[in-house]
C-alpha cells in the first residue's frame, strides 16, 4: 500500500470514526468493497429522510423556476444538456451552482467544446483520454455527485440512515483527498487501476 492509499485511509477512519484493519485494508481493492466495509462497522440511524430525493427536488425546483423548465420534463433520467442551453452552458452552469447554494461538478473540456476528440495525442501517441462530459450525465448522477460534494454541508455524516449514504460520503472523501474529479469516481472502480491512487 502506498502513501496515498496510507493517507485516504486513515481520512476515510477519522471521517467515519471507524478502524479498518490493516490485514482488510489489502483486501479492499475497489470504491464498492471501502463501502462494504463501512457499513459493517458503522450504526446506521435510519429515518424518513432521503437525501436523494431531497436533492433531486431542490434541483427540480432551481430548474422551474430559475430556468423555466417544464417539471414534467425534469425526470431522474433527463440528460442536464437537455435542460439548459448549450450556447451559454457555462453561464447556466455558474447560475445553477449560485441557485442551489451547494457544490456542483465542474464543467470540463468536452462539456464547452463539443469538436474536441476524445484522445489528446501527441506525435501520433495517445497521451491521456479527455475527462467524460459532465452535462450529458442525467439528473440522478448530478445529484449523486451534488451529495457528494455536499456531504459536510448536508451532515450526513452525522447521521447515516442507508449504504446510498456511505456511498457519497465516500466518493467525496475520495474526491477530496485525491482530486479525482467526482465525476470520475464510481462504485465498481479500483482504487489503483482506475483512480490512479498507489
Amino acid at each position: 500500500m502506498g502513501l496515498d492509499s496510507v493517507a485516504l485511509i486513515m481520512s476515510i477512519e477519522d471521517k467515519f470514526g471507524i478502524v479498518i484493519p490493516d490485514a482488510e485494508c489489502e483486501r479492499i481493492a475497489t470504491v464498492q468493497q471501502m463501502v462494504n466495509s463501512i457499513f459493517e462497522k458503522i450504526k446506521i440511524t435510519p429515518n424518513n429522510k432521503c437525501s436523494s430525493q431531497v436533492i433531486f427536488y431542490k434541483i427540480r425546483q432551481v430548474l422551474f423556476e430559475q430556468f423555466s423548465c417544464n417539471k414534467k420534463d425534469i425526470t431522474i433520467n433527463t440528460r442536464m444538456i437537455d435542460l439548459l442551453s448549450e450556447t451559454n452552458l457555462k453561464s447556466d452552469w455558474i447560475r445553477l451552482k449560485i441557485s442551489l447554494g451547494l457544490e456542483i461538478p465542474n464543467l470540463v473540456d468536452l462539456d464547452l467544446d463539443k469538436t474536441l476528440n476524445k484522445e489528446v495525442r501527441f506525435l501520433g501517441f495517445k497521451i491521456f483520454d479527455r475527462t467524460e462530459p459532465v452535462a450529458e450525465n442525467t439528473l440522478r448522477k448530478f445529484t449523486d455527485w451534488i451529495i457528494s460534494l455536499n456531504y459536510h454541508k448536508l451532515k450526513l455524516i452525522e447521521n447515516i440512515s442507508n449504504k446510498y449514504e456511505i456511498e457519497r460520503i465516500l466518493c467525496g472523501i475520495i474526491e477530496e483527498n485525491t482530486g479525482v474529479p467526482i465525476s470520475e469516481i464510481e462504485l465498481q472502480h479500483s482504487f489503483t487501476n482506475d483512480l490512479g491512487i498507489d
